[in-house]
């Protein structure tokens, strides 16, 4: 299999020196906002299919590094202008002589031979006067930069030539026309062979030219008549993609985006290596975009697949192992390749994840379920008199143990992670929570010590058991019940506190009353501790 195998940028955009190394298959690169995954699949469309080529030079601002260009104005000398360098390594199949024309060593990496394309964005001082080149420099003169394409032989390089067919389908682009110009352009030169295109094309001039002779328009004058300028009707421009006779433009943005994606994965009659696509999640629905992973995954095993996304259900389905995770700090990449096999498919099955904000956080606390989600960042509020997001601590719920496979995707991150559950009345969790919490610097689990308080809800009632607001919020008792929970009977004829029971039948309800009526109310002591832990 022909594939991208590594990337390395240099002053593009927001990077510096990135080096991202590519799977055979899938990729699923992901980040924060202004992470920089736009920024690789921009970066690869350069090489590959030499983007800005015949843009006007007012463009290389926004394309320098912002670094190199304030370091240039630091220090305005020749040999601080800014330059672009991208190059894509290959794996390509040795014995096609084609591929022979990207083997070399004209790279970043001239001491070692492979195949791959080279990019630059350059000044060139062959191009700039004389007489202004011994002086000081005050400005980049953009005008006076080259780009230039060129494979690892040595060799000029023409996307004609291309080593492996690929497309970007952008799916966040306004510009629908170019966006489909560019689609069907790239579908129709991947699904035909370059003799049935210009057979396409030579037929398609010859018909136009008899049906225009066919309208019979009156001569201008004894010398003048109409005809076709065939510079302007280009065969490539004009055609669109057409199912049940709606043009694919027409059948509105969710649904453009998964045909889009399904004529791109179809192997059958396609010769597309590299597909990028950027958030496939724009503009479709839950069902839709499971359908369109349901195609990425059957299709997608002879093509090399990179996207980009904020979406914890792809992630997850597309196997977390093909992630690529872009970390702000540092501007460089890391995988999660190393989690086990068991941990890869819980995660594939389970479509209601918060995976990618659980990676993306610094800080989280994880909790099981949503009466926690509702009232830790009122009683952290109320504790700390700021918002769990001013500290930058994210919420997750997660649910039961799962947790447990929580960690093991964040075990080798920096992430910090506080963990408050219950201890379901059990010796065995509170022995796992101490060994647990013993060996592990990062990760921290918080329960009640106590066995009888072996729920949240238990948790909290017994540390406001006289409080007012608490029978405020669980709203009026009926005294004939038997507010039953787990086959305890905590109403009249059993352990006579039907204010807990009604808590423990009406969880939601009860702590959104709190929510709803401010109540003043003491925090449980685990969960103390874990607030004062997240912060340190």
């Amino acid at each position: 299999m022909c594939y991208i195998k590594q990337l390395r940028i240099i002053g593009f955009k927001k990077f510096k020196d990135l080096t991202v190394t590519f799977n055979p298959n899938k990729n699923i690169i992901i980040g924060e906002n202004e992470a920089g995954k736009s920024t690789i699949l921009e970066a690869l469309n350069i090489v590959l299919n030499q983007q800005y080529r015949n843009s006007d030079k007012s463009i290389l601002h926004d394309l320098m590094n912002k670094d190199n260009i304030k370091n240039f104005e630091d220090d305005p000398s020749f040999e601080n202008l800014p330059s672009i360098k991208i190059e894509i390594i290959f794996e390509l199949d040795s014995t096609d002589l084609k591929s022979s024309e990207f083997h070399g060593e004209n790279s970043l990496n001239p001491k070692e031979a492979s195949y791959g394309i080279l990019f630059k964005c350059e000044f060139n001082k062959d191009l700039f006067p004389d007489n202004i080149l011994s002086n000081t420099i005050k400005e980049i003169p953009y005008e006076y930069y080259e780009m230039s394409w060129s494979t690892f032989q040595g060799k000029k390089y023409s996307i004609l030539k291309q080593p492996l067919k690929s497309i970007l389908i952008d799916t966040s682009s306004i510009d629908t026309n170019n966006t489909f110009n560019y689609f069907n352009k790239t579908i129709f030169h991947s699904r035909y062979s370059l003799q049935e295109q210009i057979h396409a094309k030579n037929s398609f001039r010859a018909n136009l030219s008899l049906l225009f002779k066919e309208l019979s328009l009156p001569k201008l004058n004894n010398n003048r008549t109409f005809d076709i300028n065939y510079k302007k009707i280009i065969l490539e421009n004009i055609i669109s993609i057409l199912e049940n006779d709606i043009p694919l433009e027409n059948k509105g943005s969710g649904m453009e985006n998964l045909i889009k994606t399904q004529i791109a994965l179809d192997k059958s009659n396609s010769k597309l290596d590299v597909i990028m696509i950027e958030e496939p999640e724009n503009h479709l629905c839950y069902t839709n975009l499971q359908q369109m992973l349901s195609t990425i995954n059957s299709y997608s095993k002879d093509s090399q697949l990179i996207i980009t996304t904020h979406n914890s259900m792809i992630a997850s389905r597309l196997d977390l192992r093909n992630i690529l995770w872009i970390e702000t700090n540092t501007n460089q990449t890391s995988k999660l390749d190393n989690i086990d096999e068991e941990t890869a498919q819980f995660f594939i099955k389970l479509d209601n994840n918060n995976l990618l904000h659980l990676l993306l956080s610094k800080k989280a606390i994880l909790v099981e379920g949503p009466t926690e989600y509702l009232l830790l960042p009122y009683f952290y509020k109320k504790i700390y008199k700021r918002t769990l997001a001013q500290d930058g601590i994210t919420l997750i719920t997660c649910g039961g143990i799962s947790y447990k496979r929580y960690f093991d995707i964040t075990k080798n991150t920096n992430i910090k992670i506080a963990v408050i559950t219950d201890n379901d009345e059990k010796d065995t969790n509170l022995s796992y929570m101490k060994e647990h919490n013993s060996q592990s610097i990062s990760q921290k689990i918080f329960m009640d010590n106590d066995l009888k308080n072996f729920t949240w809800e238990v948790a909290l009632y017994n540390c406001n058991e006289q409080n007012p607001d608490l029978e405020k919020c669980a709203g009026k008792i009926d005294p004939t019940a038997d507010y039953k929970f787990n086959k305890v009977i905590y109403g009249k004829n059993g352990e006579n506190k039907p204010i807990l029971g009604k808590m423990l039948n009406n969880k939601v309800d009860v702590a959104y009353k709190i929510l709803q009526y401010e109540a003043d109310l003491q925090v449980p002591k685990y969960v103390k501790e874990a607030f004062k832990w997240i912060n340190e």
